[in-house]
């Protein structure tokens, strides 16, 4: 399931399948949903997660939540977590993730990921670790993601029909915002303003388009 949809881009866009086959159009629909993702979510990289490793226990819970739907399936699951049972090499000392573990469960709201088995002091002992995606503005309308992700996709149809250099034979673009328009950065815009991000936009004078400005990744960095 994506976010985007052909019938929703005919729907709110004036681009015909003269302008874009509904193929084409696919084959891109990933992009604007990832991109979408990435604007309304943040990124915890390796964060050692809350809970006791004695060999019994399998639930254990993220610091920031709620997870998000970091694939872009249209629901949070447990393919949305990757985790691991880290251990310490014995001549370095440097923490070693090993294989990822699988996850049975997430319950997004409260952040608990369950495991399938249970660690021990041994297999995770330098703790469980996990890399995931949380709502950064709380709990998702995925209503309102589909709209902002076809508005998105619509600014790359934009940018693949005329290119990023705008065609000075049907206007001369001086100001930016002239070059933004034959760019797509109305879409853009429609885009941001949608999730409520407007304020996360600034205008370049070389190009005269929306730019984001995303979040930095959050957890371990250094392992």
């Amino acid at each position: 399931m994506a976010y985007a949809t052909t019938v929703l881009f005919r729907r709110l866009t004036h681009f015909t399948t003269s302008d874009i086959g509904d193929t084409d159009l696919g084959n891109i629909i990933a992009e604007a949903d990832r991109a979408v993702v990435r604007l309304t979510t943040t990124e915890v990289w390796l964060e050692k997660l809350d809970g006791t490793i004695d060999g019994t226990n399998v639930d254990f819970r993220t610091k920031y939540k709620p997870i998000a739907d970091a694939d872009s399936s249209g629901v949070v699951d447990k393919d949305d977590v990757t985790a691991y049972y880290a251990t310490f090499d014995d001549t370095t000392g440097w923490i070693e993730l090993g294989t990822a573990v699988t996850v049975t469960s997430i319950q997004a709201e409260t952040g608990i990921i369950t495991m399938e088995t249970a660690p021990t002091t041994t297999t995770a002992e330098a703790g469980v670790l996990a890399i995931y995606r949380y709502d950064t503005h709380g709990k998702t309308d995925y209503d309102i993601l589909a709209l902002a992700a076809t508005y998105y996709l619509a600014y790359l149809v934009a940018n693949k029909i005329k290119g990023k250099t705008p065609d000075y034979t049907q206007t001369s673009p001086e100001a930016p915002y002239l070059r933004r328009d034959l760019t797509g950065g109305d879409w853009l815009g429609l885009c941001y303003e949608t999730l409520g991000l407007q304020d996360k936009i600034f205008l370049t004078r070389a190009e005269g388009e929306g730019v984001p400005k995303l979040p930095e990744p959050k957890g371990i960095k250094d392992i």
